[in-house]
């Protein structure tokens, strides 16, 4: 008898022990979080294409001398600014004056003879042919005075445009060559942002059609126009290369500057867009908005983000749908899964 009532003793103790242990373990549920939502809806927007582009130089010039000789002076570095007619560099034309001098000699023969022979082929005394010998030599110490005359001309190299000296390949001393390239100058006072578009979406798109270019370097927008829209995809990507021509008169727009350029169509397009205000941004950089289920649990969504528009509103090119209840306040202290209520 002793034995059983231990024993329903300790059953007894076993059980009071783990009412208690459950009791101590189990938590109290959080409080729903008040938050404020809107039903998502499709609304018409201006039909904005927003593209990645760089500035590009309006015309580029690898340029050198037409002569062969030795590099005698040079008057600009990289990085200078240069005008249309500024001598650039020169070679040692000392073997050209030469030959210049020779050929003038040659031709003040030529020319005495030419008058002697005519006088006495205009009165009948002189053979035709001796007559057409003299006209042509005269003619070739004609030709080579003014030869000799480039090739001097030619021992100095000028600017052909204005621009900026992005190369010098030569140096003082060196030989200089036909065909070899001395320096290359670009074209800066006007420049181009230079985009990809993708086939789906360069029938939008027209030449003249204004442009508006940010310029993240310069936290500047500047507005342009399409210029060119080349006929020709490109095999691999299939997207096509479009040039929006940009007024560089103050040179601030460097070969380079990475841009993003925002062409609007003059079209309409359904799209959702949302209060910027409840977006959320993460540690990682990520961006993503909580919404509501039916069970009044939020859900983290991961979104991605377009153009703003004029109203402080963000178009949200994927992660909504049409219909989806948008947590727009009280996000900051949700997390996937919270329960909420909705005022």
């Amino acid at each position: 008898m002793t034995l059983i009532v231990r024993q329903a003793s300790l059953f007894l103790m076993v059980i009071l022990i783990a009412g208690c242990g459950t009791k101590a373990d189990k938590k109290p549920a959080s409080d729903p979080v008040r938050v404020k939502a809107i039903r998502i809806q499709k609304s018409p927007l201006p039909n904005q294409l927003s593209y990645s582009g760089t500035i590009e130089p309006d015309n580029t010039a690898d340029i050198g001398f037409a002569v062969a000789g030795t590099v005698n002076n040079i008057s600009v570095q990289e990085g200078d600014h240069v005008q249309q007619g500024q001598l650039l560099a020169s070679i040692d034309a000392t073997e050209y004056n030469n030959a210049l001098a020779i050929a003038n000699a040659s031709l003040e023969q030529a020319e005495d003879m030419y008058h002697r022979l005519n006088d006495l082929y205009q009165k009948g005394s002189l053979p035709a042919k001796d007559y057409i010998e003299i006209k042509s030599k005269l003619a070739q110490a004609q030709a080579n005075k003014s030869i000799n005359a480039k090739h001097i001309a030619d021992s100095k190299l000028y600017a052909p445009i204005s621009g900026i000296i992005t190369a010098r390949k030569i140096e003082k001393g060196s030989t200089a060559a036909p065909g070899i390239p001395a320096f290359t100058i670009i074209k800066t006072d006007i420049v181009t942002a230079k985009i990809t578009v993708p086939e789906s979406e360069v029938g939008a798109i027209r030449n003249g059609m204004d442009a508006k270019v940010f310029i993240a370097t310069l936290e500047d927008t500047i507005t342009g126009k399409i210029t060119i829209i080349n006929p020709q995809a490109d095999p691999v990507s299939r997207t096509y290369s479009v040039k929006i021509k940009l007024i560089n008169s103050n040179k601030r727009l460097l070969p380079g500057m990475l841009t993003n350029v925002f062409i609007n169509t003059g079209k309409a397009v359904n799209a959702i867009s949302i209060p910027a205000t409840a977006i959320v941004r993460d540690a990682d950089d990520l961006t993503y908005v909580f919404v509501t289920n039916e069970q009044h649990k939020a859900i983290r969504k991961r979104i991605s983000a377009g153009q703003l528009t004029g109203s402080n509103e963000v178009v949200i090119t994927s992660g909504l749908q049409e219909g989806d209840q948008l947590i727009t306040n009280g996000q900051s202290h949700l997390k996937d899964g919270s329960a909420v209520i909705v005022e």
